[in-house]
């Protein structure tokens, strides 16, 4: 039954409600849920219905009951005092019917990041909500400074430490930077420069109210020590370990930040991580581009950009700092802040909105994470070329967290590269196949498997079904052949 109730409510098993049979009136704790709604991914406020956890109750209302609750809302949503800012169009609350009885619907967007808080009464402080699976549940303190301090257009990052001078900033980590920034900008003017200007350019700093060079907040935690960035950011950790099953073993190799015989900052960080992440990533002898070995592929990337992403999104002033684990072949990477963004847009990519984007800009001008904070796509479509384990987020609102989790395993297929055991090209079908059949050849050549799903991407068709039927045409046409079963089922050139 709540499947078919669904259903003509227009609504799936996961969209986000809130049912009240609102017998007695419009019910108070529906503003706990308006601000909850807002304040994470929007949600459906349901009136005249209770849910059970199998089924629903739909008891409607009657006309009174809705010119009555309609007009109470309104007036409530407007007023200031009872609730900080209406973020409702007229479309969002309307009068639905469910077998002959009528139900309030109140569509709920999640706000935009420069409206929230949303919150009840006038102290934020005490009238911030948020939603998780348990339901509704009040913001702390931090959290509520965050989502205002996430209404600046003007990045945190982008700040002047007014106080700091360069010294502050580590000295080897700048020369290795420069040496990157050289090596992959020949003849690039910038090479030229002294170090301030060279930092200034980078928005790594900038002049002061003194007239003199201060670094930013983006070049504090870039090159600077740890003892001078947690000056700004008292909470600022950076915490990288690799475990085992040896409950004996605490670990096996750990580094953070506050160790002492390194800089403690984001760029080093990096490095130090990435290079010993990489290490489980096996890539198979047989890969040649162009005759050379191929050691680094994509998920080499996918990687660097899964660990620039927690760097770029990072809220610095948050607990617990960056935590990376490695236990064998799962890695886990975590941050603290959550998405300024909706889940969907999330998942999407290309919207990616960075909570640091000066931090972005400085990585990206030595390749690193060049699509960080909308890359997302770029690590998911990794995991999927090779057939891993699909990666998955937790995106913990209440403890204001992000985590990435991870399995690596041996490379199969590697963009532009040849496998000696490939030994069709896509020219022998050439004339004899469709557009859509020749972009399935080129992908088989280059990767030497296809799933459905990603067919279908290939090919450009909306549904499954069309592309079933063409693969079909080319299993008969002895061109394609289906190796595994059920959702491992995938398809080769036929040899």
């Amino acid at each position: 039954m709540k499947k078919e109730v669904l259903e003509a409510l227009q609504l799936n098993e996961n969209h986000e409600r809130e049912c009240k049979l609102a017998e007695g009136g419009l019910p108070e704790s529906i503003w706990e849920t308006y601000s909850a709604f807002s304040n994470t991914d929007g949600g459906t406020i349901l009136l005249g219905v209770k849910e059970h956890r199998d089924s629903f109750t739909v008891n409607g209302l009657n006309d009174r009951q809705i010119v009555k609750y309609q007009k109470n809302f309104w007036s409530t949503i407007n007023d200031r005092n009872k609730v900080s800012k209406n973020i409702l169009l007229n479309h969002h609350v309307k009068v639905i019917e469910y077998e002959g009885k009528n139900i309030l619907e109140i569509n709920v967007p999640a706000a935009d990041r420069h409206d929230k808080p949303v919150y009840i009464g006038t102290d934020p402080m005490k009238g911030t909500y948020r939603r998780d699976y348990e339901g509704d549940f009040l913001c702390t303190e931090a959290s509520v400074r965050a989502m205002f301090s996430d209404q600046r257009d003007i990045s945190v990052d982008s700040e002047i430490l007014e106080e700091m001078d360069l010294d502050a900033l580590n000295a080897d980590t700048i020369k290795g930077y420069r040496v990157l920034f050289e090596q992959l900008h020949e003849g690039h003017p910038w090479n030229k420069l002294l170090k301030d200007e060279f930092l200034i350019k980078l928005k790594a700093a900038a002049k002061n109210k003194r007239g003199t060079v201060s670094p930013t907040v983006a070049g504090i935690l870039m090159f600077g020590d740890a003892d001078r960035i947690t000056d700004v950011f008292p909470d600022y950790f950076l915490d990288y370990r690799e475990e085992c099953d040896d409950k004996r073993v605490r670990w096996l190799y750990r580094t953070h930040s506050n160790e002492g015989d390194w800089s403690g900052n984001l760029f080093d960080f990096f490095y130090k991580v990435t290079t010993r992440i990489d290490d489980d990533v096996a890539v198979p002898f047989m890969n040649r581009r162009n005759g050379v070995r191929v050691d680094r592929v994509d998920v080499h990337d996918a990687l660097s950009e899964a660990v620039a992403n927690a760097l770029v999104h990072a809220n610095y002033y948050g607990k617990r700092g960056i935590v990376i684990i490695k236990h064998g072949k799962q890695i886990s990477i975590s941050n603290p802040g959550t998405i300024r963004i909706t889940k969907e847009e999330f998942y999407a990519g290309g919207n990616s909105d960075p909570r640091n984007p000066n931090l972005l800009k400085i990585f990206g001008f030595v390749n690193v994470g060049e699509r960080a904070g909308s890359g997302v796509d770029k690590i998911m479509t990794a995991w999927e070329e090779q057939y891993w384990t699909k990666p998955r987020y937790e995106i913990s609102i209440k403890a204001e967290r992000i985590t990435l989790y991870l399995e690596v395993g041996q490379v199969v297929y590697i963009p532009g590269a040849a496998d000696l055991n490939v030994v069709r090209e896509p020219e022998y079908y050439s004339g004899l196949v469709s557009d859509r059949e020749q972009r399935l050849l080129d992908y088989l050549t280059q990767y030497g498997k296809i799933s459905m799903g990603k067919a279908t991407e290939v090919c450009g068709y909306k549904t499954k079904s069309a592309t079933r039927k063409l693969i079909d045409k080319m299993i008969k046409n002895e061109i394609l052949e289906r190796t595994g079963s059920g959702p491992a089922t995938v398809y080769i050139l036929k040899r």
